[in-house]
């Protein structure tokens, strides 16, 4: 039985590489999990236990990557073709079932990141007396957090029966997993400075009394402790093994609920904004960016211009506390500019406006949402972050206000310039690379222009902020007002220039569309 199981989970696993798309994702996954396991690795061979901060930060970080690789079953959705119930018309005892699902779902990226974290916590601890214990009480981590991610997928399979359900279910882990990644490099940091050793050595003390941390605080602990501890994770492996065979006999002879799929009322997002010229605009721009190939392709490689700046300054001998200082910056600066054309891609579309006497300021306002939902999250939640990476005191207020100054520049720049000196842009429907023939050299000062225009407008701030940076830390609080009050000013500014200019403009801008 278990072999059958286990060769089914293998061929599932073979089918992730058929087909361009499954390929991608594949790549992607393997990718991702490559880079993991040598920065897991390369951090757990610097990372010893030589006092009782760098000891506790191991229980921290152990503890919250455990966490987020038990949920990380649920962020790839929550149709399996081993859901217990399938198993339902075959004369399968439920123990049996209980464990070939448990060891076919050891197989895969969850079992596999879970033996490096074990592997990474043996590195941390070897040549020390507590090796053994901590491979031990790692192994049966490992077993937990396997039977942890079973139990929660069979238990939201059967809870989010419907599709909207499901898929908020999948985000809502995705979110919960890099707020651990990101938690756990944010401790491993603060322990490799010291200033908060007794925070951490707290935090390691009460995850070491509860189950998530119990199996990863065997190490370095007195011999009472220990054997504690030890038979702490063996009672949560035992009753996590038990409540999965119940589960799984449960689902074994439970009728499978039905799916109830609503009839479609009302007219989705458009039902949630204003009923004015905006917000109808604005619903129709988080459509666009949502669900228009040539805006998605152009979100998903916007992350990787900050990325590859801090390649290429990291070789160049950039220091590292200030390479942490650019992503948001420049991610956010994209973001705002990467709407200087948005009249173009509605093509035809845009006669609507002109037809029906749209306010130019409703349109700038409409097609300014987007950027600003998607990039004020980003900033205000991200930066502070990236400012603990950077080690660089009171840098955070600076950081986070010249984001936003360079994000709200950014659209208000891009209200203007998009009515201004909009060129030709890929038609609706087709790939985000099918350039049309008219683009010649207007795009290339329009899109230099519109870059250069941001840049000018924040660069007081930004020359503020590395003064504050390189020697006056009273600066830092300047900046970070300088640059929200810029930001909101330009915003401001450029949606009531660029409706003027939108109206004015408007058989130039149908034509525009009309010939492309």
């Amino acid at each position: 039985m278990a072999d059958d199981v286990l060769r089914l989970k293998l061929a599932l696993l073979g089918s992730a590489f058929r087909g361009p798309r499954r390929l991608a994702r594949t790549a992607v996954v393997v990718a991702l999990s490559a880079v993991f396991t040598v920065a897991l690795l390369d951090a757990a061979a610097a990372f010893r236990p030589a006092d009782d901060g760098h000891r506790a930060g191991l229980v921290v970080i152990a503890s919250i990557i455990a966490l987020a690789l038990a949920i990380c079953p649920l962020t790839s959705g929550l149709g399996s073709a081993l859901e217990p119930r399938r198993f339902a018309p075959f004369p399968i005892a439920p123990g049996r079932l209980a464990a070939a699902l448990a060891v076919a779902g050891a197989l895969g990226v969850q079992g596999i990141l879970s033996v490096v974290l074990v592997a990474a916590l043996g590195v941390a601890w070897g040549g020390t007396p507590f090796e053994g214990a901590a491979v031990g009480g790692g192994i049966l981590g490992v077993v937990a957090i396997v039977l942890t991610g079973q139990f929660l997928v069979a238990v939201a399979a059967q809870l989010a029966v419907a599709p909207t359900t499901a898929r908020t279910v999948a985000l809502f882990a995705r979110g919960i997993v890099g707020l651990c990644l990101a938690a756990a490099t944010t401790t491993a940091l603060v322990v490799e400075r010291g200033r908060d050793d007794e925070r951490v050595i707290e935090i390691a003390g009460f995850l070491a009394a509860t189950p998530l941390g119990m199996p990863w605080a065997v190490a370095g602990s007195d011999p009472p402790a220990l054997i504690a501890r030890i038979l702490g994770a063996l009672l949560l492996v035992a009753v996590l093994a038990v409540g999965w065979r119940a589960l799984v006999g449960r689902l074994l002879e439970a009728p499978e609920r039905q799916r109830w799929v609503p009839r479609a009322r009302g007219l989705g997002i458009f039902d949630l904004v204003p009923a004015t010229q905006g917000g109808v605009i604005a619903a129709r721009s988080i459509l666009y960016w949502t669900r228009d190939p040539r805006y998605r392709l152009a979100l998903i490689a916007l992350p990787v211009a900050p990325a590859l700046m801090m390649i290429a300054l990291a070789i160049a001998g950039i220091p590292g506390q200030y390479l942490w200082l650019l992503p948001i910056p420049v991610l956010a600066l994209f973001l705002g500019w990467f709407s200087h054309n948005d009249v173009a891609y509605d093509n035809t579309a845009v006669w609507l406006h002109v037809a029906a006497h749209v306010r130019g300021a409703s349109d700038r306002w409409g097609r300014a949402v987007p950027p600003l939902l998607l990039g004020v999250p980003i900033v205000v939640l991200l930066a502070p972050l990236f400012a603990v990476w950077s080690d660089i005191d009171g840098v955070e207020p600076a950081l986070l206000g010249t984001s936003l100054g360079l994000l709200l520049t950014g659209i208000g720049v891009s209200s203007v310039s998009s009515a201004a000196a909009p060129y030709p842009a890929p038609r609706p429907g087709a790939g985000p690379f099918d350039q049309p023939p008219l683009t010649a050299a207007t795009a290339g000062w329009s899109q230099a222009l519109s870059m250069l225009a941001i840049l000018a407008l924040m660069s007081p701030t930004i020359v503020v902020a590395w003064l504050g940076i390189e020697g006056d830390p009273d600066l830092l609080g300047i900046a970070a007002i300088a640059g929200v009050a810029t930001g909101v000013l330009m915003l401001v500014l450029g949606v009531l220039i660029g409706g003027r200019v939108f109206r004015r403009r408007a058989p130039e801008l149908l034509d525009l569309v009309l010939r492309t």
